[in-house]
């Protein structure tokens, strides 16, 4: 994987909120909020591969390569392309805000 920039950031938080919270806490909600994405689209995912008993890139081979065109499984594979992406983009983000626990 590589190397996560990391920006500093200032935030304005209401008193009460500010004095009650730390940024380690913060941090863990942004991670919490991250995994609940990325396991939500895995899980979207995991629909596509039941329903078409394999993964992703096969399935994509077998749209691609069939000889008549199913307008059906196109549909999916584009919502299923969305839901990888999704996928992959939230499980780099957990594993980028992991490193700021440190």
């Amino acid at each position: 994987m590589q190397e996560a920039v990391l920006t500093e950031m200032k935030i304005k938080l209401p008193k009460d909120v500010a004095e009650t919270t730390s940024s380690k806490e913060i941090i863990e909600m942004l991670l919490d909020k991250a995994l609940s994405k990325a396991e939500y689209y895995l899980s979207r995912c995991n629909e596509f591969k039941a329903k078409y008993g394999g993964d992703f890139a096969s399935f994509k081979k077998k749209a691609e390569k069939a000889k008549k065109e199913v307008f059906a499984d196109w549909d999916d594979l584009i919502v299923w392309e969305g839901y990888e992406l999704g996928y992959k983009e939230w499980k780099k983000k957990y594993e980028e805000l992991k490193i700021c626990m440190a």
